[in-house]
């Protein structure tokens, strides 16, 4: 009797493994499968970093706001008087909602240089140490400032300063963009520092470097070089230059018309690239003249300007 239970019980137990069994979801395909998905990107992800250039545009457009040495003194000393000599260097701001002011530099943008506490009547020289080099520009105070600021705190030129009153020195309107080495040095530490001595009067400073403007400009000694420095976009994007055709209207406005894109450069982490224009490229846009009817340009995405 207990070996005929027995026989049951085992019985009873293989039907119902194999009913269970018979139950079970199918099994989920092997991991290679999915890691073979995710090594295959889809295109959607890439094209989110390229940047479009404008069919046309428009050249100008609003510039910053005010701005100067004035305004960031207080910023500066909180309203107080300042005790000690001070240098710096201020760029054209837009103010943003929520945003609160403070002194900064912006690559490309149009700056001035600050000095407080300096005589106006000695020899002051200013100084920057940027990516294993040393740049020393002569200040030179004048009565009223020229129309061709030849200084930029790089090339060596002397930079005028006009007496603004209480001990402020400013100079003219220059666009703060650094040749390299010093240009990459400054984009990595996200600072510029700069020294101003006169006598016994010295002052050192270390001013923010913002990304509050995309675009780009020629470098130095573009007539030679045939570079373009392009900055401020993302880390990782594609950034196209494309070839415009400038015509004027009878208004005296200037209307830029894509004719094709000539190259494109990728954003690296420190957000500051080069374009190599080629060389039939550069004799076009270089042989033309602004004042022409129509003539070639070459512009980036979101500038409504000519890079050349």
């Amino acid at each position: 009797m207990n070996r005929h239970l027995s026989w049951l019980a085992w019985l009873c137990m293989v039907v119902v493994t194999g009913c269970a069994a018979g139950r079970e979801t199918p099994a989920p395909p092997p991991m290679g499968r999915i890691t073979a998905t995710h090594a295959h990107p889809t295109p959607t992800s890439h094209a989110a970093r390229d940047i479009l250039l404008a069919q046309q545009f428009d050249l100008g457009g609003f510039g910053g706001g005010p701005f100067g040495c004035r305004n960031d003194l207080s910023l500066i000393t909180h309203n107080r008087p300042a005790d000690h000599p001070l240098v710096w260097v201020t760029s054209s701001r837009e103010p943003l909602a929520g945003q609160s002011d403070e002194v900064r530099v912006v690559l490309g943008e149009s700056s001035v240089l600050c000095l407080y506490g300096f005589p106006d009547d000695k020899p002051v020289t200013v100084t920057v140490k940027a990516g294993g080099r040393t740049y020393t520009t002569p200040v030179k105070p004048v009565a009223e400032l020229g129309s061709d600021q030849g200084g930029d705190l790089f090339n060596g030129r002397p930079i005028e300063t006009q007496n603004l009153g209480d001990g402020v020195l400013q100079s003219g309107y220059m666009q703060f963009l650094p040749p390299d080495p010093a240009r990459e040095a400054i984009a990595r530490a996200g600072r510029l520092e700069l020294t101003a001595r006169s006598g016994d009067s010295r002052s050192t400073s270390e001013v923010p470097l913002r990304w509050e403007k995309k675009g780009a400009a020629t470098d130095a000694e573009w007539e030679h070089s045939h570079r373009i420095a392009v900055y401020g976009y993302p880390a990782g994007a594609h950034v196209p230059i494309g070839l415009y055709r400038v015509q004027r209207d009878q208004g005296g406005g200037e209307h830029a018309v894509l004719e094709r894109r000539v190259g494109d450069v990728i954003m690296p982490a420190f957000r500051v690239a080069v374009f190599t224009v080629p060389e039939e490229l550069f004799r076009l846009v270089g042989g033309e003249h602004a004042e022409d009817p129509a003539y070639h340009c070459l512009a980036v995405p979101g500038l409504i300007d000519c890079v050349t």
